[in-house]
């Protein structure tokens, strides 16, 4: 069985004159960090172009996101919306009315709590978040493509591994990173 050998790509060609220019570099480290970055880079490009034509915004996105973590009946407090997604209580109410307005999710009393309300995704807001997440994965699908279901794998997991550099990520409970600010 032969090995195909990689092509040589920019990202080669830079870390050649990185190698002559700074002799004591670590070339692979900063050609496995460059790919990283080029290729989060690609994928924030390609959920940027789902979510126009979708017209929601990540902020929107990723609130319908949280919301659809909680299970059915897809509903959250205010609050816990908040925390999750480490905004202000005046932030969280922004983007709320915002997304009331656009008929993407509802508020409604907290049966157990008088002061309460409950948020929820209305259809409109379920069907744009499937339509989200159906496209992109569509996508990120045909860009793994290149790679054989063992190579899917193996980097699957070198990138669990390559994680645990940052050992905080797990507490900031990080999905995906979404600008948070609404104020």
């Amino acid at each position: 069985m032969t090995t195909k050998a990689p092509a040589r790509d920019h990202v080669d060609e830079m870390l050649d004159v990185w190698a002559r220019e700074i002799p004591d570099l670590d070339v692979l480290t900063e050609g496995i960090i460059e790919r990283i970055q080029i290729l989060s880079w690609n994928f924030n490009q390609a959920l940027d172009e789902v979510l126009e034509e979708v017209e929601l915004d990540r902020r929107e996105f990723g609130l319908l996101g949280k919301l659809r973590r909680h299970g059915p009946p897809y509903r959250a407090s205010a609050g816990k919306l908040a925390a999750d997604l480490r905004l202000s209580s005046g932030a969280i109410t922004n983007r709320l009315d915002r997304m009331e307005a656009a008929g993407l999710i509802r508020r409604l009393p907290d049966p157990n709590d008088r002061r309460g309300t409950l948020v929820e995704p209305t259809e409109k807001g379920h069907r744009a978040w499937d339509e989200t997440v159906g496209a992109s994965a569509r996508r990120e699908a045909a860009a793994t493509a290149v790679l054989s279901d063992s190579e899917k794998v193996e980097l699957h997991d070198l990138l669990r591994d390559l994680m645990q550099a940052f050992p905080d990520w797990k507490q900031k409970k990080h999905s995906q990173p979404v600008a948070d600010s609404d104020e």
